[in-house]
């Protein structure tokens, strides 16, 4: 129904956009051929690029347009244009996700699992989640969805190797039928079978996206279908024998793939489908008033998630099987369909303000059967309806902006409040200064709330959970050559987490007998369960980002400090262990050399990348929940990362040659992701970066 709902949708638009090509010379008629491509004030119009009647018409439009005029929309209107320079910045970017990975580590295998070295609450989802975070670093929110302007067709193409027998690919196509019609097609893929047993990563994600805009501009339609899917073989690890052979560098072990792990059967799968539609009409004609808006909108989000995990020759590694049990095969499942009706405001003197009201209707369900219901004790689902008032004021005057945010649920069972505030300042000579502040009162995930699994221990329902409440204050002070400097405070009250513990609950270490057969060691069963911390929780991080230059070397560096304090738990040469757990330093630098070469057919940049945190009780990783728990048996971290790199750029095409991690070529492997979990080896990797604007 929705694939038949965004045809419908999109050859209405088709057939109107069409319909006015007769109208396309009437844009024709206000280019002005004196253009250059130099863009600015002095560059045409989007609108002035729609349609040509020859070549030699073709030929001056194309010579007229800058790449400025490719703009790339989110859905609040926030708007970029497509950039193809060659930067450091773009260096962090290069990988998986397309994002920095500074507060990130990632696993051995590429799309598998990330694990957390800083955290910023005050910009996570604020609806609870169907669970299972560790799978969606990938995914595509609704909110991150890209809509494009391009004056001619635009293509992406980006490649990257993986490890072993795969590689990585994102493409984007977008086109416009009309002035007032584009569109785009995003395909990403990615496979890699990984050095370890059993941890092959396949990653997938279509997404199409259309913006609309009547001939008279008082009406527009946004739009776009997405499907993603995570799917990744799990191993669990390698085990405690694995770690001594691992961390003592036998010879025998150099090829990763003879560790014995914990699983070579199980595996799981995060899938999510999305269609949205976001719509509004302008009330002020523009010839009326050019700059300013009325409009009164309607936006519609239906969107369903799962996350399965299987193992048909499951072990007894989480615990003992329910009765009846012979495999696992879990899946938890997220409806979630909202509607939301508002109106906004804009004026050049009293900004942009929107205000509307939403209903958002949630059914978190387990299994197959969306409404069986075993008991009345321990139901099968999670059904509600939220109603929630929002309303946000963007304004800007100047050197000076200022965003509010308020978000307020006024009905159902969940509670979903935010209010936030941000201002910031730009002085003439390039200084800023900005300030941000939110108070979040949101209840936790749903798999905190209800789970259920073959394995016994993974059985909950936790009804009388506490809404977590986060208090957050930041400022960040900006200067053109000095660098930036950001402080970050928030304060976390009940804070929702899974908590590691190695024995069955109500099983004391001194009750157990250690000379017994059956007995393992702490680490060996691994369970799970939902926490929330008792004591409020204050975290703190500064952080350091500079660059200087000196002819056509580079020095790029970012330096962060971090502490979370609350009840602790000293565990190891006065570290401690909380609910929380970040490391305490986190420091990169990069030493780069940039120059053209070839006669200045292309512009090459080469150097080399430093990566340290300190020790902390990293999270560990459970694959059935497909998320991360607290531990406090193993420490992670004090190991460099360091890689060598040659990048190239030749007109709108970006070369990346990496060395990963060289320094395990004469260091001892002291490095993980997460208990049990080896970070990666050397290993030399490819990729580039292709626009093409036909």
């Amino acid at each position: 129904m929705t694939q038949k709902l965004f045809l419908l949708i999109f050859l209405f638009c088709s057939s109107h956009a069409f319909s006015q090509v007769g109208t396309g010379t009437n844009y024709q008629k206000k280019y002005n051929s004196k253009r250059m491509l130099s863009g600015g004030s002095e560059g045409p119009s989007i609108q002035d690029t729609g349609f040509d009647e020859g070549q030699s018409k073709k030929s001056k439009l194309l010579d007229s347009v800058s790449i400025e005029m490719y703009k790339i929309y989110t859905i609040d209107r926030d708007s970029s244009y497509v950039d193809t320079t060659l930067t450091i910045h773009k260096e962090y970017k290069m990988n998986f996700l397309r994002k920095d990975y500074f507060e990130l580590i990632p696993f051995s295998n590429t799309g598998h699992a990330f694990n957390r070295t800083g955290y910023d609450f005050s910009t996570e989802k604020l609806l609870s989640g169907l669970g299972a975070r560790s799978k969606q670093f990938a995914y595509v929110e609704a909110s991150e969805a890209l809509y494009y302007l391009v004056p001619t067709p635009l293509t992406e193409l980006f490649f990257r190797t993986t490890f072993e027998q795969g590689q990585m690919a994102h493409t984007t196509i977008a086109v416009n039928l009309s002035p007032r019609f584009n569109m785009a097609f995003t395909y990403k893929g990615s496979r890699s079978l990984g050095k370890y047993v059993n941890l092959r990563s396949a990653n997938e994600r279509f997404e199409f996206s259309f913006k609309y805009e009547s001939l008279n501009k008082r009406y527009a339609l946004w739009g776009h279908y997405a499907n993603q899917s995570v799917e990744n073989q799990e191993n669990g690890g390698i085990d405690a024998e694995g770690v001594f052979l691992f961390e003592t560098d036998d010879p025998d072990f150099s090829d990763r793939s003879l560790f014995d792990v914990r699983f070579k059967d199980a595996e799981s799968r995060f899938s999510g489908k999305r269609s949205f539609v976001d719509q509004n009409w302008n009330l002020v004609p523009p010839k009326d008033s050019v700059r300013s808006q009325i409009l009164v909108g309607h936006r519609f989000l239906n969107e369903s998630r799962y996350y399965a995990y299987k193992d048909l020759n499951a072990t007894d590694h989480f615990g003992d099987f329910v009765i009846g049990s012979t495999s696992i095969n879990d899946l938890a499942k997220l409806k979630r369909l909202e509607n939301k009706i508002y109106t906004e405001f804009n004026t050049p003197f009293t900004g942009r303000l929107r205000a509307g009201i939403a209903a958002v209707q949630s059914n978190y369900f387990l299994g197959l059967a969306e409404d069986e219901v075993t008991s009345e004790e321990v139901p099968n689902q999670i059904k509600t309806t939220q109603y929630m008032i929002n309303g946000d004021w963007k304004f800007r005057w100047k050197g000076f902006s200022m965003q509010a945010t308020l978000q307020k649920s006024i009905g159902g069972s969940l509670l979903s409040d935010e209010i936030a505030a941000k201002a910031r300042y730009e002085f003439p000579n390039k200084v800023s200064f900005t300030a941000r502040t939110s108070f979040r009162n949101q209840t936790p995930d749903f798999n905190f709330q209800l789970y259920k699994s073959d394995y016994q221990n993974y059985n909950w329902y936790n009804p009388n959970l506490e809404n977590q409440k986060t208090v957050h204050f930041s400022l960040d002070l900006e200067h053109p050559w000095l660098g930036s400097i950001y402080a970050h405070w928030q304060q976390l009250t009940n804070y929702t987490y899974y908590n590691t513990t190695s024995f069955a609950p109500g099983i004391e270490d001194s009750e157990v007998d250690t000379t017994s057969i059956l007995y393992r060691p702490p680490g060996d069963i691994y369970l799970t369960a939902p926490e929330q911390a008792e004591q409020a929780m204050d975290y703190i991080k500064i952080r350091y980002t500079s660059e200087f230059k000196l002819g056509n070397f580079a020095m790029t560096n970012t330096a962060q400090y971090q502490k979370v304090t609350g009840e602790e738990e000293l565990v190891e040469d006065s570290i401690a262990s909380l609910p929380l757990n970040v490391p305490e330093w986190n420091l990169r630098t990069t030493l780069s050399f940039s120059r053209d070469i070839f006669q200045k057919a292309m512009f090459m940049q080469t150097g080399i990348t430093g990566h340290y945190f300190t020790k902390y009780y990293a999270d560990r990783y459970n694959p059935l929940l497909g998320d991360f728990s607290r531990q406090s048996d193993v420490l992670i971290g004090d190991f460099p990362r360091i890689d060598f790199f040659v990048n190239g750029k030749v007109q709108q095409t970006r070369l990346y040659l990496k060395a990963e991690h060289i320094n395990t070529l004469f260091t001892e492997p002291n490095y993980f992701s997460a208990p049990g979990y080896p970070y990666r080896d050397f290993v030399i990797r490819f990729g580039l970066v292709w626009n093409f604007f036909q």
